[in-house]
């Protein structure tokens, strides 16, 4: 009995994106889309079980809202992070710390009326624009450490698991001197001790600084604190690789004792089109999810970090650093703690909440159990008509 499905305008959407992305892949491999159309089913079958899913679309949503803030947020905002409202008005000394919805005027921007819809932190700056601003920083850097410090990790349990024996024991022993360290304190040592070199290096070169300065929308009188904010970067890569090493290897212990992998070893393939066209695809689920709750996980240590005095220096913007700055004047200014924390805990439960839904979607039976609620039977739906 052939069965369809119920669709929402979600659905209709999930159909244009799987088939709009067949057609664009059809472009560069020519009839790939007539020759992965159960490969585009399955696609589309994950889509409408994440449809199905309130708690995901829920995570959906602020994950797109940040990763939009997260590149549009220094364009979005008012003022730039940088802009003293107080040194442009007689009003300096009521500028500073400034309840949420007040309004100024800039008596040398002939007469501009300046509203402070979250209110001003200690320096006069504009909290809203602030936050938009804040949010480029904690995206790149999420980015950038899931980015290299993923990958890293799932070679080397490539590798360990694949190969065994001495290669095995070496990447293991490396990877267990590592978790043996808390990842917050040994983030916080290496935070700590790399600044002063990174930032050598980045006087030095000149391209590489006109870089960073551009991924993190700053200006160029910040080149002398970049130092601190790469040194937390590269803390939290060196932190990050470890556990995805440890998952790696479990997994492709277990799918390297099967057939598929005998036989291509058989064949004669080389060890690296194994492990990485045919191993690493087939654990790629569990390792995805991970990675998804990990990037919550990215953005609660940045900020941390950042609280504890390390990272992002004034007056560069950063949710953590904003928060640490607000708690010396709270409960007084007690907007400087609550608006930048509550940000930081909604993207890390989209996270969290997406992360939560992979891990249903992704996982065989659980979706089937989610698409069995959403099926109708072609000859029920004629009888009901």
């Amino acid at each position: 009995m052939q069965e369809e499905y119920k669709k929402s305008i979600l659905d209709k959407l999930a159909d244009k994106i799987v088939y709009g992305l067949g057609s664009f892949i059809s472009l560069f491999k020519k009839g790939w889309k007539e020759k992965n159309k159960s490969k585009m089913e399955e696609w589309r079958l994950m889509l409408y079980a994440l449809n199905r899913s309130p708690p995901a679309l829920i995570g959906l949503f602020l994950v797109i809202l940040f990763i939009l803030v997260g590149i549009f947020g220094p364009r979005l905002a008012h003022w730039r992070y940088n802009f003293f409202p107080m040194l442009y008005t007689k009003s300096y000394d009521k500028i500073v710390l400034a309840p949420p919805g007040s309004k100024f005027v800039l008596d040398y921007y002939n007469n501009t009326v300046i509203t402070f819809p979250l209110g001003s932190d200690h320096y006069g700056r504009d909290l809203l624009s602030l936050i938009l601003s804040g949010a480029r920083t904690s995206f790149v850097i999420s980015i950038i450490v899931i980015s290299l410090g993923v990958p890293l990790g799932i070679i080397l349990g490539l590798i360990a698991g694949y190969y065994g024996g001495k290669v095995d024991e070496l990447i293991m022993r490396i990877t267990d001197m590592f978790l043996a360290f808390p990842a917050l304190i040994l983030a916080i040592a290496l935070s700590a001790v790399l600044p002063e070199r990174i930032q050598n290096f980045i006087s030095t070169h000149e391209a590489v600084q006109k870089f960073v300065l551009w991924l993190f929308a700053l200006d160029v009188r910040e080149a002398g604190n970049l130092g601190r904010l790469l040194a937390v970067i590269l803390a939290m890569i060196i932190v990050w690789w470890p556990a995805y090493a440890r998952i790696t290897r479990g997994s492709t212990l277990t799918e390297k004792e099967k057939l598929y992998i005998e036989a291509a070893r058989a064949i004669g393939l080389p060890a690296r089109t194994i492990m990485f066209k045919h191993i690493l695809p087939n654990i790629i689920g569990p390792i995805l999810v991970y990675i998804t709750l990990d990037f919550g996980g990215v953005i609660l240590m940045e900020a941390g970090l950042s609280f504890l005095g390390l990272g992002a220096t004034p007056p560069i913007a950063d949710w953590g650093r904003i928060v640490y700055d607000g708690a010396q004047y709270f409960p007084k200014a007690w907007w400087l703690v609550f608006y930048p924390g509550l940000v930081v805990m909604l993207v890390a439960l989209g996270w969290n909440l997406l992360g939560d839904g992979l891990r249903d979607i992704l996982d065989p039976k659980t979706r089937r159990s989610i698409e069995f609620k959403v099926k109708k039977s072609k000859k029920e739906g004629e009888a009901n008509a």
